[in-house]
């Protein structure tokens, strides 16, 4: 089954998160940030799986920064506390 190409979704206009694909077990999406953006403070109900797709981000995770860039892949546990700043535009695929 052909869901779509990823170059597709990657826009820089607003802070955009889109749904690729979901069904009872897994979640896939795709969050954009363009250049300066951030996401607050906030925790997730799952624990994340993440592939940085494009740009650069400071990721704080439980108060510790992280760089990540394109390529990086990196885990989280529901109930961290965690934020984002792009440093460049920025986009990841979130696995739940």
């Amino acid at each position: 089954m052909y869901i779509g190409n990823i170059k597709n979704h990657l826009l820089y206009e607003k802070i955009q998160k889109a749904a690729l694909y979901k069904d009872d077990h897994i979640q896939v999406m795709l969050l954009n940030l363009p250049q300066g953006q951030e996401l607050k403070p906030h925790t997730s109900p799952k624990d994340a799986f993440c592939v940085v797709e494009q740009g650069e981000v400071e990721f704080v995770l439980e108060e510790q920064v992280y760089l990540l860039k394109k390529g990086d892949l990196f885990h989280f546990k529901a109930g961290q506390v965690h934020s984002l700043k792009a440093l460049s535009d920025f986009s990841m695929l979130i696995v739940k």
